[in-house]
């Protein structure tokens, strides 16, 4: 209770100067973070085209991204790599009624790192959900997502996974809006088996479960939507030893669109995560747990070549300090990106 109750007023130091941030474990923990494309993806998901003569609707977002990262894992080794990035996203809505909708989808995400190749993966997703208008301005979305991610040289941090969830939305007057999301998470490892109590490898695969509810307050203005937001999550492994993967996780943060001309705009995001460890400890002292503590600031410009293409230009800065050395490290990733939707 005093966890959810610390996420709730944290709200309100959103724009606070960062002091510390939290840790990534790019092969297994912040996998889906370390994503290179997802805030441009969402950003710019906007197109819809009706079939003509059919009542179902169709989305279709793909990108050709290339950049630098000059710390691809995520740690004090400092490994950098250039890497070439690929997303296809492909979207059916089939209206039920006039309130009511079926949503499928498939999406495959590739990064590819040219020496750093313990980094490179494919994720892909499969999609189906229901979203409907209910009263007073909102709207529901239940989803279910099942998601495989293969590494190619990595095969410990490979998963199956399945989220399931739910997000209620609401237009507010003036423009602005809210949103509350609640969602599980299972992953299985099977190329991976869980640690018992003493380190050793038990019969099972290791397993995580997280619940995650997170919160977000926006408006739109006449140039511009800005957002700010608040996540928390609680992650449980079946992996015992030290609870090596259990812990809490906090995330606050705001993000912002400005429409610089008709055909130029901007993307400016920022956060702050606090990660507690349950039992983990940190080297040298057993009788302190584990706490991370990470921000991470991106910036994007894009300008629209056509109606249905952007070229983008992207910066994102990530830190984390923890009370473990060996977690500390910083990092940057540039990349110029090609949008399609159709």
């Amino acid at each position: 209770m005093n966890k959810f109750f610390l996420f709730i007023l944290a709200l309100f130091l959103i724009l606070l100067p960062p002091v510390i941030a939290d840790a990534a474990d790019i092969s297994e923990e912040q996998t889906t973070e370390k994503y290179l494309g997802k805030s441009e993806e969402k950003a710019y998901k906007k197109v819809e085209v009706v079939k003509q003569g059919q009542r179902y609707k169709t989305k279709l977002f793909v990108a050709a991204i290339q950049g630098y990262d000059n710390n691809v894992f995520l740690d004090s080794r400092r490994e950098h790599d250039t890497f070439s990035e690929g997303i296809l996203d492909a979207n059916v809505i089939y209206p039920l009624n006039g309130r009511w909708d079926v949503i499928g989808g498939v999406s495959v995400h590739d990064i590819t790192y040219w020496k750093a190749t313990d980094a490179n993966l494919i994720d892909t997703d499969l999609k189906l959900g229901f979203e409907g208008k209910l009263l007073a301005g909102m709207t529901l979305t239940a989803y279910n997502d099942i998601e495989m991610v293969e590494y190619q040289a990595n095969d410990d941090g490979e998963y199956l996974g399945d989220k399931a969830g739910i997000v209620l939305k609401q237009k507010l007057p003036n423009n602005f809006f809210h949103s509350f999301g609640y969602e599980f998470f299972y992953k299985n490892y099977s190329d991976r088996k869980a640690r018992n109590g003493w380190g050793g490898l038990s019969d099972e695969d290791r397993a995580d479960n997280r619940n995650t509810i997170d919160y977000e307050l926006g408006a739109y203005l006449k140039k511009s939507m800005f957002k700010v937001f608040g996540e928390y999550y609680l992650n449980n492994s079946n992996d015992i030893y030290l609870d090596y993967y259990d812990y809490d996780s906090v995330r606050l943060g705001s993000s912002m669109i400005y429409l610089i001309t008709d055909k130029m705009s901007t993307y400016l995001s920022y956060y702050r995560q606090f990660k507690d460890y349950s039992d983990r400890t940190i080297p040298g002292d057993t009788t302190y747990g584990e706490k991370d503590r990470t921000w991470v600031t991106t910036a994007s410009l894009f300008y629209d070549i056509s109606k249905s293409t952007t070229l983008g230009l992207n910066y994102s800065y990530r830190q984390n300090l923890s009370n473990n050395p060996v977690q500390k490290y910083s990092g940057t990733i540039t990349s110029l990106g090609l949008y399609c939707r159709f």
